[in-house]
């Protein structure tokens, strides 16, 4: 039968209240030890993700930067966007012409003469669809000789080169519709047909062998424009190339109307780039600040003051910045040229009216200075990307402070079962000790009452 221990009965002391207070006494060293290692790099953790965090926002302003296509955009505009629409890019140079829309890029579009229904019997036989000399045949049996077995099996065949076929049921009866799927007037579709019962010559179009059974309700053509007065054509309604970098998306012809396709540069959205550039810099520089100050007044350092992994990513991008391109020919060689200086508190400022000038006046220069193979965006996001990568700076750091706070926790469990391993031994000599004094003290108690009953010199016992 288990024993029950009231710690405490025989010397009067609170042995629980006691070993308690030992146990503590004895962590609280190492305990705030973990506490404050623990705490600093929680900091560094937390500090690092601040870094890590704004060197990212500053990659993504890089990658655009680095990209001419993306950087230096152009504005192109359409005098009449009822008519056409225009994009451009990069190589579009500033210029102004004069379009006009002749006609739309088409697909093809054939219709049988009417039928009593859908159901009705065509014809059996082969039918063979031909779609810009692209052919696939079909075979007409009694059991798909309808006219919606035959939109079926044009619809399902595997080799179908381009035409989709539909039913419309009209008053006067049924008609097959076939369509391509092609603008162009290489698009053209032909249907002739063999064999069989003859039925499906009512399906048959090849106008250049006299066979015109379906009518042309739409024409493969190609789309016709003119700009500057010089003719040209495509097969569908998106142009490009006969204006370097410039797209033209037509949407309604307009024979005889002459509009305005202008191209310039976009200066503004340049500039507003390059700002954005700025103050991610500033932004990164700021958080390098916070993270590294010291408040003499208050004594209160930042998390990584003194650390050398903040350093080595500030002093390499100060350095980059620094650093002028090194590409044969290039206008440009530094920030400063193109309006961005560098403050002696480390950030940067944009000085508008410089940058006003050189956009207007050297605006691929400007996108070279950035974007070319030496260029300050592209080796800066080279720079940026190794330190947020798998392998780089910020992650090995980050991977180290982790592995520093799994060992301050295993550290906690240790002490906990070293001060739980203390406190029952601590409890049990206690109680030992208690036990005794209780034992000292029953025979004290018996001893006094002894010697009390014992006659005294000269007197008789009371």
């Amino acid at each position: 039968m288990a024993s029950i221990i009231s710690s405490g009965i025989g010397s009067g002391l609170d042995v629980s209240g006691l070993v308690s207070q030992l146990v503590a006494a004895e962590g609280q060293p190492a305990e705030e030890r973990i506490l404050r290692g623990e705490a600093t790099a929680q900091a560094k953790l937390s500090a690092y993700g601040s870094i890590k965090s704004a060197l990212s926002e500053f990659r993504d302003q890089l990658e655009i930067m680095k990209d001419l296509n993306q950087f230096l955009t152009r504005t192109a505009g359409s005098g009449n966007e009822d008519l056409f629409t225009v994009s451009a890019a990069t190589n579009a140079l500033p210029a102004s012409y004069a379009v006009e829309v002749v006609q739309l890029a088409s697909a093809q579009k054939l219709t049988s003469a009417a039928f009593a229904d859908e159901e009705t019997v065509v014809g059996t036989g082969t039918l063979q669809i031909d779609v810009g000399g692209t052919a696939f045949s079909l075979e007409i049996t009694e059991e798909n000789n309808t006219l919606e077995g035959i939109r079926d099996a044009i619809n399902a065949a595997s080799d179908n080169s381009g035409v989709a076929a539909t039913i419309v049921n009209a008053d006067a009866g049924s008609y097959l519709i076939l369509s391509g799927d092609k603008t162009g007037a290489d698009a053209a579709i032909t249907v002739t047909q063999s064999d069989g019962d003859g039925g499906l010559a009512a399906l048959e179009y090849d106008p250049g062998n006299g066979l015109n059974s379906l009518t042309e309700t739409s024409a493969a053509q190609d789309a016709l424009i003119r700009i500057d007065g010089f003719d040209v054509t495509s097969d569908n309604n998106s142009i490009s190339g006969a204006i370097d970098g410039v797209t033209i998306d037509l949407v309604q012809a307009a024979v005889g109307t002459t509009e305005t396709l202008t191209v310039a540069n976009d200066t503004a959205e340049v500039r507003r780039t390059i700002t954005e550039f700025v103050e991610s810099y500033n932004q990164l520089v700021t958080t390098f600040d916070g993270l590294s100050s010291y408040d003499a007044e208050s004594q209160i350092a930042g998390p990584l003051l003194g650390d050398a992994s903040l350093r080595s990513i500030r002093d390499q991008l100060r350095r980059e910045m620094s650093v002028s391109i090194s590409q044969a020919g290039a206008t440009f060689g530094t920030l400063r040229e193109i309006g961005v200086e560098t403050e002696l508190n480390g950030q940067m400022k944009v000085v508008e009216e410089d940058l006003t000038e050189v956009l207007n006046n050297d605006f691929t220069a400007v996108g070279q200075l950035f974007a070319s193979e030496s260029g300050f965006a592209l080796r800066l996001f080279d720079v940026v990307d190794g330190f947020l990568g798998d392998d780089g700076l910020l992650t090995t750091r980050t991977e180290g402070l982790n592995q520093t706070i799994e060992r301050y926790s295993d550290q906690r469990d240790s002490l906990n079962e070293r001060l739980a391993s203390l406190e029952t031994r601590l409890l049990r000599q206690f109680n030992a000790m208690d036990a005794l004094v209780g034992q000292l003290t029953t025979t004290s108690n018996f001893l006094t009452q002894q010697l009390a009953s014992l006659p005294t010199v000269g007197g008789s016992n009371q």
